[in-house]
């Protein structure tokens, strides 16, 4: 067993809930186990007899709510401090990454290196006091100077990176899209489609095929018309979405027929390609078919039911590429689902057995309600695209967060969510995930509100006016449309002030 003590206090620093944590093993890979916390403590048990560690819900005054792990630790009954184990793990981060990064040496990062060394002051601090509850105290300023540091670092280091990229040429012409859904051609939402290279337009099979054979693309083909008549490059799905409410409910009476699935999907997909194939620039396949816990597949299954859609959207044309999204990149629920697998484990076998995938789209959708949409500091976010880089595909990130708090005890970024946070969040995300070579192109998930279904997260209100994150992006956007040219250190009084904006600017 794995366990952990912290003191309790009248207004701790750091609040902790593991209603939504989960366990880790090697390779930081979740594994299956059970967290159950209690007053001043946690206790994780697992079947395995290995070094694990835990991830849980942080909430501090000037980082937000955050999910954030431990180190992997021996199973012992003594039980561990959380707070230093918290703290050590971000110092630990920090390392790697300046080690990977190489830029130790950087003056761009000089900032975020002297933060770090704050936070390991103030750690050592923590190890050596005999005062528990002052222990604890020293070991939440050095969690959070690590996670501020860390943030420091990823910024830094993405603008060094994005200089770098783009020094001597322009963006591509499809550096920036959007999902969009509801309403289309009316002149506000319009208006802010039209400033994005790229649109994204789901398909939703519960809708389109609400009979089985019958098959009504009227929801989707207004986006469709209006998209081509844009001239913007248009990708359609994913047709496959192994969640309940997102099937036909003939097909959800079947689930677990396998036979039923595979050949659903056949002529579904044939449908598909022969009434949308036409207006489309990219196939987007499947969402989150290696995790579903609701009609979960063997892995033989996956490539099976992949292969089919991919073959049957191509019989109208062969040269769309084909993407695959991956909704839970940080695959919170494989250990504790049977047949789960992780991205890439899917990826690799997509490869292995030819069904060519030219794509992934990977979505860092964080501050809604649930376990797969938990809030992450910049440098996992960071960390996470690096790892993503083995796939060895060209990446499509997606992202949005709230304009305004959603529910009581939803993640969130330094403060609750609001119009200036999801601007300052959306900047910092666009220069992270476009300072890597293998990322292509951010979308925005979601375009507009929908004020009816309590959805916040659009880039423009639900009447379509536009949100300072809209502005903020196509701004970063157009920066691009030509070279960057050579990396310039920031003035000292302009770099103060972007750090306690929270990294914000452009430059």
């Amino acid at each position: 067993m794995l366990r952990f003590a912290f003191e309790k206090m009248n207004e701790p620093p750091v609040r902790v809930d593991a209603s939504h944590g989960y366990v880790l093993g090697a390779n930081d890979l979740s594994v299956a186990g059970a967290l159950s916390l209690r007053p001043g403590k946690l206790d994780c048990e697992s079947e395995l007899d290995s070094a694990l560690a835990v991830n849980v819900e942080c909430e501090m005054r000037s980082m937000g709510r955050l999910a954030l792990s431990t180190c992997l630790l021996q199973q012992r009954q003594e039980r561990y401090s959380l707070l230093q184990e918290l703290a050590r793990h971000r110092i630990k981060v920090f390392i790697a990454k300046c080690e990977e990064w190489q830029v130790w040496d950087h003056p761009g990062c000089a900032a975020a290196i002297a933060q770090w060394n704050d936070a390991r002051s103030d750690f050592t601090a923590s190890m050596t006091t005999a005062n528990g509850i002052e222990a604890d105290q020293k070991a939440a300023q050095a969690l959070v100077k690590g996670l501020e540091a860390g943030e420091r670092l990823a910024v830094a280091q993405a603008r060094v990176s994005l200089h770098r990229r783009y020094e001597t040429r322009a963006a591509g012409r499809v550096t920036l899209g959007a999902r969009v859904t509801g309403r289309a051609g009316e002149r506000a939402v319009a208006a802010a489609a039209g400033a994005f290279d790229l649109l994204q337009i789901p398909l939703d099979w519960s809708v389109i095929e609400r009979q089985e054979g019958r098959f009504d693309f009227s929801s989707v083909e207004p986006w469709l018309d209006w998209s081509a008549s844009q001239g913007k490059v248009i990708v359609v799905g994913p047709l496959l979405d192994l969640r309940e409410q997102a099937l036909p409910e003939w097909l959800r009476k079947r689930c677990g027929d396998f036979d039923a699935l595979r050949s659903a999907v056949w002529r579904y997909a044939e449908a598909v390609g022969e009434l949308v194939g036409p207006r489309t620039g990219m196939w987007n396949v499947a969402s989150g078919i290696n995790d579903s816990a609701w009609w979960p597949l063997k892995l033989e299954q996956m490539v099976e039911v992949t292969r089919r859609i991919a073959v049957g959207l191509r019989k109208n044309r062969r040269e769309v590429p084909i993407m695959l999204e991956v909704p839970r990149p940080f695959a919170e629920g494989v250990g504790s689902l049977a047949r789960a697998v992780t991205p890439s484990m899917l990826v690799d076998t997509l490869g292995t057995e030819g069904v060519g995938i030219d794509c992934v789209l990977v979505k860092f959708c964080m501050g809604q309600v649930g376990a797969d949409h938990l809030t992450r500091d910049l440098l996992e976010v960071s960390a996470a695209l690096d790892a993503l880089r083995a796939l060895r595909k060209t990446l499509f990130v997606s992202i949005d967060v709230p304009s305004a708090p959603t529910a009581p005890n939803v993640g969130y970024w330094r403060a609750p969510w609001s119009a200036k946070s999801q601007s300052i969040w959306a900047m910092q995300m666009f220069q992270v995930a476009l300072s890597k070579g293998h990322v292509a192109t951010i979308l925005w998930n979601t375009l507009a509100d929908d004020a009816p279904r309590g959805i916040v997260r659009g880039l423009t209100t639900d009447d379509g006016m536009p949100k300072p994150a809209l502005e903020v992006l196509v701004k970063a956007r157009r920066r691009l449309a030509k070279p960057l040219g050579p990396w310039v250190a920031a003035p000292p009084q302009q770099a103060k002030s972007q750090a306690a904006a929270g990294g914000g600017g452009d430059d």
